[in-house]
């Protein structure tokens, strides 16, 4: 007999497991499910602000009664379901016996909080752990919100110029570009470059859609393949200002979750490992994973930060002064705050004068459809009257 026929389903071939549907599915497939789902695996996401909102209160219940009262107080109040369950599902772990780290849900939970939740429990520190946590995540959803809110009016703007632009070519110049063309007048050459455009707009607008949707597809498909992500995040940290830009903001999510774990007692190794994952881009990443395997090799910290991609200087010198001096965890969560100052003062500052760019540019290529479409309307006018003046 062949031998994968003795083997239990789940450790066949995918191609050669039982496909069962509905109520086809045996008994101990539905049990399998339902202990799957009592462990906690479907439990739900939590948005990063529900996140940093449950810390937070976490943290303020631990410093006056025991972390299961805790989660049991906040389990027993009326809020979102998804915080429900959360909480109900770690109510259930620490009552059976389970720590803190461990109850939270690993779908709700990135590693780098259970990392650091453990570490406070461990230390006997956990409430000083979970303020500092919460402190970490609330500046991050600050970050996060600021920079949302600062690029949505002008991606707005440019929606919406774009919108007016575009409805103007296929509706308003047709309507009148008969009239223009049918007076037998020769037509200037504004006049004559809008009615092509908008004779170009109108015949291959679909074609102009497929083709964006086709490159963005194109493009999401090939930054899938593997390496391509990480090619084009790094030409991203070379092109002029984005780059520097995208370097400021990594370095403020590096160096505060960083100084959260150091504070929580996590190793300096296994910190960096933790933090690599949190990252955005690909070659941070990188740069991070290797620096802590050269930590755990031996180096220092300071010997190993060049391999950042581009840091900004003040992480470097703060990172290096707190290293020398024992003080490596404050100097971090300096280094992010002041890091994340200079990035809100800077993204203020860009798009401060992105905005008046903006409305100038799409406005006048308002303005210049409107004057192409009046430039024939006033001749014709001038003509008419020199006309009714000669005679």
């Amino acid at each position: 007999m062949n031998a994968q026929a003795k083997l239990p389903p789940k450790e066949l071939p995918f191609w050669k497991r039982p496909i069962h549907f509905g109520k086809g599915r045996t008994a101990a497939d539905r049990s399998a499910r339902s202990t799957s789902t009592a462990a906690g695996t479907g439990a739900p996401k939590l948005r990063p602000q529900e996140r940093s909102t449950m810390i937070r209160q976490l943290a303020t219940l631990s410093a006056v009664m025991p972390i299961s009262d805790a989660v049991s107080t906040l389990a027993r109040h009326p809020g979102k379901e998804s915080e429900r369950d959360v909480l109900q599902r770690m109510n259930r772990a620490l009552q059976g016996g389970s720590t803190l780290a461990n109850a939270l849900p690993a779908s709700a939970f990135p590693p780098e909080v259970k990392a650091t939740i453990a570490a406070g429990e461990a230390s006997g520190r956990l409430p000083i752990l979970l303020n500092r946590l919460a402190d970490a995540l609330e500046a991050q959803v600050a970050l996060r919100s600021k920079l949302v809110a600062a690029l949505a009016y002008p991606a707005l703007l440019i929606l919406v110029a774009i919108g007016v632009i575009v409805a103007m070519l296929l509706f308003v110049v047709p309507g009148i570009a008969d009239q223009l063309t049918g007076s037998g007048q020769p037509l200037p050459w504004l006049t004559r470059a809008v009615l092509a455009v908008s004779e170009f707009v109108q015949g291959w607008w679909l074609v102009m859609l497929a083709t964006v949707i086709a490159a963005g597809g194109g493009l999401w498909l090939w930054l899938k393949r593997p390496g391509n992500g990480a090619r084009f995040d790094a030409w991203l940290l070379r092109i002029p200002g984005i780059g520097s830009w995208i370097s400021a903001l990594e370095s403020v999510r590096w160096a505060r979750l960083l100084s959260t774990m150091l504070s929580a007692g996590l190793p300096l190794a296994e910190a960096l490992a933790i933090t690599a994952p949190t990252l955005g881009n690909q070659s941070w990443r990188d740069a991070t994973n290797r620096i802590a395997a050269q930590v755990r090799a031996g180096s220092s910290l300071s010997a190993t930060l060049p391999l950042l991609p581009n840091p900004p200087g003040l992480l470097l010198a703060l990172a290096q002064s707190g290293e020398a001096s024992g003080r490596l965890a404050p100097l971090l969560d300096s280094a992010a705050a002041s890091l994340d100052r200079q990035l809100s003062d800077r993204s203020r500052t860009v798009l401060a004068l992105a905005e008046p760019a903006i409305i100038v540019v799409l406005g006048g290529l308002v303005g210049l459809i409107i004057l192409a479409v009046l430039l024939p309307i006033l001749e014709l006018n001038t003509l008419a009257g020199a006309t009714i003046g000669a005679s």
